[in-house]
């Protein structure tokens, strides 16, 4: 990149944050005149460092009324263009500010000659009230390139349309060539609307970044998603992409999918792969994938190829699939001590809770916790899915615990949770599976002994218990019990077939708007409930009990503990 001379101010620690949208009042001062920053360094390095870099960062503001030609480095001295931010190398510290609630043309571009450190990122921004509008037409917004501190925030970015662009809304990518990470990727309150790839991407050729923060971000109307963070290693790679991921608070939505791609899925919401260590929270998504024609279509919320993700406190519901998945939430193959915990999925067109495996993933999948989840009325298109399901193609399953659920399904499938026991090593503990209007509350194909069913309630809406147990179909607990050895431990009798008495479809209220939780206050047990105080706190959880919750933040204990999602805590 070209390099210009520029003014610079010094700069306190103070000045770090709590200042965008405020202009500087004070005057700003020419360190020293020169064309090029090497000079600069030089002279800094003769002083024996002790002028910092950081000292000599800037603000730089762009205004549709601005001049190219002039300084930048004040509103009244403004750029107009993004042209001309793109000719500039930034140091750690400095701050690009888009004037708020206006539109600016253009691509902006980003690379390693700007990237920040720690403690001083690059920071691209607005100025003033409100979020610059960054009209990116049909190429990529932003692009990032081989740069990490860079933290982008209160801006708009828009393409042409899906249909129209041909690009990524934001586009982190680290290039380099020996899988070593970059670090610090924040995106935080920006909308990126109308791209015809992704929202968001962040990859990388070999690895990619450390420590990942996106917060309150709204992606929506992208083609082939909302967002995805992902590794560009080799599908049998030991190794992960990125580390220490955290998405919060981010809402992805009518990102509709791709109906001419046909290599993978399209029309996810929210999408973490080969991350090790990573966080989706306070996250929702809904309407997504309908235009997917793909085998493997989209899902709201999920991970694949992970270690160490956590799914917790999302929604996820009204996501569509004209081909496979399209479902609310996946861990999907290759998924290592991954959780997926207090989240809602409703209404979905595939599986609400999904964990799955293929044939190529880089990991056999294992130590997987799937507990306190609500699904209601998922599984819309397929009536081979279900509320829960479980399977695996590939190279196995072990260790997975999937507890306190509450999954109830409608006619249109025909099992509430459905397991294939095929390389599955699980346990399912305390659940709630209700099947309505002929669908069954389980159904088993391939049952093998490492499949473990203790004290779930099953519920087929008032018609005859029925469960499918491979080619045998048992209309008694008790039936069941004593030719598989189901629903027992210790010679105890556990299981039961009982009215849960969860709220009708009027009380679900599905919506973008509210808090989520105020409407599964409906799911609360009336008193006398059958799963009230019914559950068995087992395993590690009975020394951790003190510290565990139900789907709404009640508190359990070993003598409380619940069937489902939502305890007595929570009445």
């Amino acid at each position: 990149m070209h390099v210009e001379a520029r003014q610079r101010r010094r700069r306190t620690s103070c000045d770090f944050r709590g200042r965008l949208g405020l202009r500087d009042p004070r005057p700003q001062v020419r360190i020293l005149p020169m064309t090029n920053r090497m000079p600069l360094r030089i002279v800094l390095c003769l002083l024996g460092g002790i002028v910092p870099q950081v000292l000599l960062a800037a603000d730089y503001f762009i205004t549709p009324s601005g001049d190219d030609h002039a300084a930048g480095t004040s509103p009244g001295t403004a750029w107009r263009t993004i042209a001309r931010v793109n000719t500039t190398s930034f140091l750690p510290g400095d701050h690009i500010l888009f004037q708020a609630n206006q539109g600016f043309p253009g691509n902006l571009r980003l690379d390693q000659h700007s990237a920040g450190q720690s403690n001083a990122p690059v920071i691209i921004s607005s100025f003033g009230d409100g979020h610059a509008r960054l009209l990116a037409g049909r190429e990529n917004g932003i692009t990032i390139e081989t740069a990490g501190w860079v933290t982008i925030s209160n801006l708009t970015v828009l393409g042409d349309g899906p249909t129209n662009n041909v690009g990524y809304g934001i586009l982190f990518s680290n290039r380099l060539d020996d899988f070593r990470r970059l670090d610090h990727v924040r995106i935080e309150n920006v909308e990126v609307r109308g791209f015809g790839i992704f929202g968001v991407l962040i990859n990388g050729k070999q690895a990619g970044f450390n420590h990942v923060r996106v917060v309150d971000c709204e992606l929506h109307d992208n083609l082939r998603g909302g967002m995805e963070i992902a590794g560009c290693l080799d599908w049998d790679s030991p190794l992960y992409a990125h580390t220490d991921v955290e998405v919060t608070r981010c809402r992805a939505h009518h990102n509709s999918g791709d109906p001419h791609y046909e290599k993978n899925h399209s029309g996810s919401g929210m999408v973490l792969y080969q991350v090790d260590g990573g966080r989706f929270e306070e996250c929702s998504a809904w309407a997504n994938g309908q235009l997917c024609q793909h085998g493997n279509g989209g899902v709201g919320i999920w991970s694949c190829a992970c270690r160490g993700v956590v799914i917790q406190h999302c929604e996820s519901f009204g996501n569509r699939t004209h081909g496979g998945d399209g479902g609310g939430f996946d861990l999907d193959g290759g998924s290592i001590d991954c959780v997926l915990q207090y989240n809602y999925s409703h209404d979905n067109d595939g599986p609400g809770l999904m964990v799955y495996t293929y044939p190529y993933a880089s990991h056999a999948d294992k130590g997987c916790i799937v507990r306190f989840n609500v699904s209601d009325n998922d599984s819309r298109r397929s009536r081979n899915y279900a509320g829960l399901w479980v399977r695996s193609d590939g190279n196995g399953i072990t260790g997975l615990k999937v507890y306190n659920n509450t999954v109830r399904m409608g006619p249109w499938s025909n099992q509430a949770a459905y397991i294939d026991g095929n390389g599955v090593e699980a346990e399912f503990r305390n659940n709630i599976l209700v099947g309505c209007g002929g669908a069954v509350p389980l159904m088993v194909e391939h049952p093998q002994g490492k499949l473990q069913f203790l004290n779930n309630l099953y519920w087929g809406g008032g018609a005859a218990f029925k469960i499918h147990w491979g080619d045998q179909i048992y209309t008694e607990l008790s039936g069941w019990r004593q030719a598989t050895g189901q629903e027992s431990l210790g010679g105890k009798l556990l299981g039961v077939i009982a009215d849960p008495q969860l709220p009708d479809e009027s009380n679900k209220t599905p919506g973008s708007n509210g808090d989520w939780r105020q409407r599964l206050a409906a799911y609360k047990p009336v008193r006398g409930s059958a799963i009230l105080n019914q559950g068995i706190a087992a395993g590690t959880e009975v020394s951790e009990a003190k510290n565990c919750a139900d789907i709404l933040g009640g508190v359990l204990t070993i003598k409380t503990w619940p069937l489902g999602a939502v305890g007595g805590g929570s009445m």
